[in-house]
């Protein structure tokens, strides 16, 4: 782990070191973002009829900015502890995004802010293989509040572990794989605190989800308690 715990962070705004590696591994790149990209799309061809919101074009366009900002604000105040593995909020923000836009605009405004951080405050070179696991925190939430039905709770914890299994062990960790050419398993190591940062992630997401559930304008979100629907 020598060659990933001594690597030189790039300067903000320095393309160059930031966004190099897309053309010496490019190839990486390319194979990982068509399987994501495939069963992202998947999911969304069997959500196409179900809507999360009555957003107008305006209203999307300014939510999903809010969103894309408190996406770069959790990421810009990410603690890292090492190349591998950081403490943050992004898991927080990509839910809350996702339950109130659903899932498309959950994924670009996560998408958005974590490029936008990866520009302005670079903690390694830029992985789109990453950038696209940050998104899905936005994504899988909007997805399976958006199409199942049920209680919010329980599909609060399926969001969550959802999220740990594809975004943070399987895209991220293979994410940084790639960046740093270092095996799969040896990156493993670091799941128990990344767990440890979703779990806390999932108490603080909670309550959030029951206050906007009821503070939210009903005329333009669907999931909004009113007197006929008092069920979380």
């Amino acid at each position: 782990m020598s060659n990933l715990l001594a690597y030189v962070k790039p300067a903000p705004f320095d393309f160059g070191a930031i966004f190099g590696n897309l053309f010496s591994e490019w190839y990486y790149y390319v194979i990982g973002l068509f399987c994501i990209g495939a069963v992202v799309f998947a999911i969304l061809i069997l959500s196409k009829n179900h809507k999360r919101n009555n957003l107008s074009d305006t209203q999307k366009l300014v939510y999903t900015a809010v969103f894309s900002a408190l996406a770069f604000v959790a990421n810009y105040f990410t603690i890292p502890i090492s190349q591998a593995f950081q403490v943050s909020l992004v898991a927080f923000i990509g839910f809350v995004c996702g339950y109130v836009l659903g899932g498309v605009l959950g994924f670009t405004a996560m998408f958005i802010g974590d490029l936008i951080c990866a520009i302005i405050r670079p903690t390694g070179m830029y992985s789109p293989i990453i950038n696209v696991g940050t998104a899905l925190w936005g994504f899988i939430p909007g997805i399976i509040f958006t199409v199942f039905k049920g209680n919010d709770y329980v599909k609060a914890i399926i969001s969550f572990i959802l999220c740990f299994i594809f975004n943070s062990f399987l895209v991220n960790t293979f994410g940084l794989s790639v960046m740093y050419s270092i095996s799969f398993s040896k990156l493993l190591y670091a799941l128990p605190v990344k767990l440890a940062v979703v779990a806390i992630n999932a108490v603080i997401s909670i309550p959030i989800m029951v206050l906007l559930k009821r503070i939210l304008p009903k005329d333009k979100f669907n999931f909004v308690v009113t007197k006929n629907n008092k069920d979380i």
